[in-house]
């Protein structure tokens, strides 16, 4: 399982489309296939789920392995915040996750680096 969250200084409806348009989603109806765009790790599937309200989507993976991605962005009572998390199956899961764990880290702050500091004054 890999999970990545990070907070986002905009409204969840922009951080939905942020997230679904870097992930390759926007656009995509359900039952449509998927590739992840380049500068992403190389995964592959079919988009299963897709909602606006609440901001959701499955895709099922078959490439690199089998399994699951959850995107999702939602508000915990400060900034919106976009969820990506991996559910990966299969024998090849274990070594999946320890390869793609660094390059889904690295693109999630490329993507959604941390907003800045309040300024919380003199």
């Amino acid at each position: 399982m890999m999970q990545f969250m990070a907070p986002v200084a905009v409204p969840e409806e922009q951080a939905w489309d942020m997230l679904t348009a870097a992930m390759g989603v926007q656009g995509l109806n359900v039952g449509q296939a998927w590739t992840a765009p380049a500068g992403m790790p190389s995964h592959g599937g079919v988009l299963e789920y897709l909602a606006r309200n609440p901001y959701d989507a499955l895709l099922l993976l078959n490439q690199p392995v089998p399994g699951v991605a959850a995107l999702g962005v939602f508000n915990g009572g400060g900034p919106s915040m976009v969820a990506l998390n991996f559910y990966l199956y299969g024998d090849q899961a274990a070594a999946a996750t320890a390869r793609e764990t660094p390059l889904w880290q690295a693109w999630m702050q490329a993507r959604f680096p941390a907003p800045p500091e309040a300024d919380q004054g003199a």
